[in-house]
């Protein structure tokens, strides 16, 4: 669609006049004007003829980049010339007619919708009782705009309230609002709206678009040709590609005739994410949901950030008995909802409180149109409201820490531990110790949903490095990295203590309970994970999860609370899991794995360093892809292995299986072809790894004393077993620059801290020495490098002198 431009034909009025269109063309905006209405799913408005409208009667048009379309498809839209602006607001005398509801309750209340409501209601009203009709079978009632109707009654002089009777009330009234009528009003209906007019009755006319037809042109025209206004609504709906609140059918515009007084900038409902806001508390709907109402009057649903307390009874069925550690009673938690309840009430009921909002969440509303909120309010009574509702409703028992991406989450999870250690309220009768084991058993089929493969920096990953390979049915769709067989779904780097796995295997979303179409509790991801943590890991301790960079917010990373069953499991087996978003060496320390699934955000440089010694102190870290996850996402995933010195990284590909699947779902593949040579495949047992040595060369003594080829014996080098347990160099090897080798023999153990001489010439091994057998010298003086690669051919110790 072209842009549109101005006629100059119909912005040029009157010479020394700016009425009609002529006030559109002004480009300095005064400081006291709406910055911009939206007009989403709106509607364009005709003449009586159903030309296109223009002249003074036009209050709003949209910008020039607009345009209009039949969305319904039967052919009775006026569509505009690309030359013509489109009008969304006219008046005639005391009737203003709307292309858009404009302010209802699911509006966001950016733009200056409400503003300009009020301001028009002022300018033809002033005070008084309006009507909103609710007896044509509208689409909206009253009830949707009770936001704006506590706005005009909360910042203008008005009365707004629901008829079911126009002919009855109206008398009584001083305005009207209507939108779509989806029954058409009677003759003595139109007649008396006419007679209500004729004595000076303000209405205002909504539309709405075509869009599924829920506009219901013809009813609103009929009253709109009883009136015999000069506009008609137009059975369309309005578009922009450049000018609009996020999306093409939400047109913003700041094309005002300011003739009308319906666009000075005041006070309005918009929410400030940065401000603390004093607010009403209207009732507690449980424990971690309040109804507010703001000074503007806007009424909103309050979800208390970052606790979950137990459903009452009444919502039992969507309570999970995995959330909560140690309790698996759905009655008790019921009970214990009931009485978070009352601790809301008692705390919060009818109270004034501040409302204020964290930056670290990804917007200030949830996924069901709750605001996400911290809440403080006056404990004391002295009229300080300094009391943090939601860290005492964690610290006391009556919740959960809710572990998303908020700013105090380590806090709140520190008050959860104290909660549970002193047993308050709910978790009086939690006992971990005590859980059920769930789904433990050996490995003997994995499912791997929106998988990609597993490669290294330098190409395709070694097979040996590959305990779990995709079925030779799969298939790959991209990848920088591909594989004609035996596609790598999980890569181990022993030497770094890292693994990278291409989906995210323990993914709740994929649980019968959750609402998936089939049962999954039949496969063994849980244990293949967990044995896999304990293989690379030398220390006890919590299964930790990385939920610090945006992974709450994203469908492709997992965070603690996307993992539920998994936790479930680990508490079975006798290991914490919990999920920690300062990645600090003090929280790192309670850990022994760090799981990091396709993180939205980077990790800083401090970060790394943490992540780093923590893995040096004999922990873990599992990475976790997945093929949805975004190119900034498995680049941040990638360079965290790396940050670990593994070569480890996830390929930018698809792995679909249409043969071996879940659901005859090919993006959800299964497999059973394992490398039974690592330890993963058994039921967990809950230990972890007996210590692991690792070889450092300590010493290089590359210039013998005299003539070399008379002693070379005295040209070696000192390696030494710096790691936590025995070492079996059984297949590991040396070389120099020039790939010249030696091989250690079979079967010999170096002790922890203990070091062994490989020397360049000849001569008896023993524990402490052995012997190259090599004639002539192998490391030069002027410089080389010790490379030594373990049993798999994994490059696990360089030494460059």
């Amino acid at each position: 669609m072209d842009r549109r431009t101005f006629l100059s034909a119909l912005l040029v009025g009157v010479a020394g006049t700016t009425t009609g269109a002529d006030a559109f063309a002004a480009t300095a905006r005064a400081a006291t004007t709406i910055d911009s209405l939206e007009f989403a799913d709106g509607a364009s408005l005709t003449t009586p003829s159903g030309g296109e409208l223009t002249g003074d009667s036009v209050a709003v048009q949209l910008e020039d980049t607009a345009y209009n379309e039949d969305s319904d498809s039967n052919g009775d839209a006026t569509i505009y010339a690309d030359s013509t602006p489109i009008p969304v607001v006219a008046v005639d005398g005391t009737v203003v007619g709307i292309g858009a509801t404009l302010a209802s309750d699911d509006a966001d209340f950016r733009s200056g919708n409400e503003e300009f409501l009020l301001n028009a209601w002022d300018a033809k009203l002033g005070s008084g009782t309006v009507l909103y009709d609710e007896g044509h079978d509208q689409y909206n009632t009253l009830r949707d705009f009770s936001n704006l109707a506590n706005y005009l009654e909360t910042k203008g002089d008005y009365t707004v309230t629901a008829t079911q009777d126009i002919a009855a009330d109206l008398p009584s009234a001083d305005g009207l609002m209507l939108t779509g009528p989806a029954t058409a009003f009677t003759d003595s209906e139109k007649q008396a709206v006419v007679d209500f007019v004729a004595g000076g009755g303000v209405v205002f006319i909504h539309d709405r678009s075509d869009y599924s037809e829920y506009d219901e042109t013809a009813n609103l025209n009929d009253v709109a040709s009883a009136l015999s206004l000069g506009f008609r609504f137009n059975d369309d709906q309005v578009f922009d590609d450049s000018s609009n609140g996020g999306e093409w059918y939400q047109p913003t515009t700041t094309q005002f005739d300011t003739t009308y007084d319906f666009f000075a900038d005041r006070p309005g409902m918009e929410i400030d994410p940065d401000a603390t806001h004093a607010v009403d508390v209207i009732e507690v709907d449980d424990g971690d949901t309040v109804d507010v109402r703001f000074d503007s009057g806007r009424e909103e649903a309050v979800r208390v950030l970052g606790i979950d307390t137990p459903e009452k009874s009444s919502n039992q069925q969507y309570e999970r008995t995995e959330e909560w550690e140690g309790l698996e009673d759905l009655s008790y938690l019921a009970d214990w909802g009931a009485k978070a309840t009352d601790f809301a009430k008692a705390e919060l009921g009818g109270a004034t409180v501040d409302l204020s909002f964290d930056d670290a969440e990804e917007g200030i509303f949830d996924a069901y149109d709750r605001l996400l909120g911290y809440v403080h309010y006056d404990d004391s009574g002295d009229g300080s409201r300094d009391t943090f509702y939601n860290y005492q409703a964690v610290v006391q028992g009556y919740a959960r820490l809710y572990s998303s991406s908020f700013t105090n989450h380590e806090r709140f999870y520190d008050a959860e531990v104290d909660a549970q250690t002193n047993g308050r309220r709910v978790w009086t009768n939690s006992d971990p110790a005590n859980s059920a084991e769930i789904r433990n058993r050996s490995v003997d089929d994995t499912f791997f949903p929106t998988t990609a493969s597993v490669r290294t920096s330098a190409g395709a990953i070694d097979r040996s490095r590959v305990p779990v390979v995709a079925e030779s049915t799969a298939e790959q769709s991209g990848g920088s990295v591909s594989y004609a067989s035996d596609i790598p779904l999980v890569g181990v780097d022993e030497a770094a203590s890292v693994a990278l796995v291409g989906s995210p295997l323990v993914d709740e979303s994929y649980e019968q309970d959750e609402g998936y179409a089939v049962d999954t509790s039949g496969y063994e991801n849980f244990v293949l994970v967990s044995n896999l943590i304990d293989h690379l890991s030398d220390i006890d301790g919590q299964v930790l999860i990385d939920g610090g960079h945006g992974q709450f917010g994203v469908d492709y990373a997992l965070s603690a609370e996307d993992t539920a069953y998994y936790q479930r499991f680990l508490e079975g087996v006798g290991v914490d899991f919990d999920q920690v978003n300062e990645l600090s060496t003090e929280n790192l320390d309670r850990g022994r794995a760090l799981v990091v699934t396709s993180p939205p955000d980077a990790f800083t440089s401090a970060e790394l360093d943490a992540v780093a010694a923590f893995r040096d102190d004999g922990g873990t870290v599992i990475c976790v892809g997945s093929s949805e996850a975004t190119r900034t996402a498995r680049r941040n995933l990638n360079d965290v292995a790396s940050a670990l010195g593994s070569d480890l990284r996830l390929n930018d590909d698809q792995i679909t299986d249409a043969t071996n699947n879940v659901n005859d779902d090919p993006a959800v593949p299964t497999t059973t072809v394992f490398d039974t040579s690592y330890p993963l495949f058994d039921a967990y047992d809950g230990t972890v790894t007996a210590d692991r040595g690792t070889i450092d060369v300590q010493t290089v003594h590359a210039d013998a004393q005299g003539d070399e080829y008379d002693n070379l014996n005295d040209e070696y080098v000192v390696f030494e077993n710096a790691g936590d347990g025995d070492l079996d160099l059984t297949g590991y090897t040396v070389t120099d620059e020039v790939d010249q080798q030696y091989a250690f023999p079979d079967g010999f153990v170096l002790g922890v801290g203990d070091t062994v001489t490989l020397h360049t010439g000849s001569g008896t091994d023993t524990d402490t020495d052995l012997y190259w057998g090599s004639s002539s010298p192998i490391w030069n003086n002027s410089g080389d490098t010790v490379s030594v690669y373990d049993e798999t051919g994994t490059l696990v110790e360089e030494y460059t002198y």
